[in-house]
């Protein structure tokens, strides 16, 4: 399994959220949930080259039509990355050494009629 599918797999587990975990971008009509961008990341080097191991900053997105919603999902977010260090996420995804996150930024898109969060993590593995 791949950090993309892991991460999926992961934020699927939230209630209210499950199967509402997209790529890229989502329907609002499907509103709560979670929109991820990520890339391949940097693999680490040193003398020797590049190595397995890797840096992949990756961005979420939470949408929900209450503010009070919003602000649970995206606790409820913050709580499932942050348990991703030091263990394998996914069925069998990778195993994260370390991550951080920057603090959610909040708004509101008046073409959605909705509350976003949105939220900057880099993990490494």
């Amino acid at each position: 399994m791949d950090f993309e599918q892991a991460l999926v797999k992961e934020l699927s587990a939230i209630p209210g959220l499950t199967g509402k975990v997209y790529p890229g971008q989502a329907s609002e009509k499907i509103i709560p949930y979670i929109v991820y961008l990520s890339s391949a990341g940097l693999k680490d080097k040193d003398l020797d080259g590049y190595k397995d191991s890797r840096r992949v900053p990756f961005e979420l997105n939470i949408v929900a039509t209450r503010y009070s919603d919003m602000k649970q999902y995206t606790e409820l977010a913050i709580d499932k990355i942050i348990s991703f260090e030091r263990r394998v996420i996914g069925a069998d995804g990778p195993f994260i050494r370390e991550l951080t996150y920057e603090p959610p930024a909040e708004l509101f898109e008046d073409a959605v009629k909705a509350f976003r969060s949105v939220i900057d993590v880099v993990v490494y593995f």
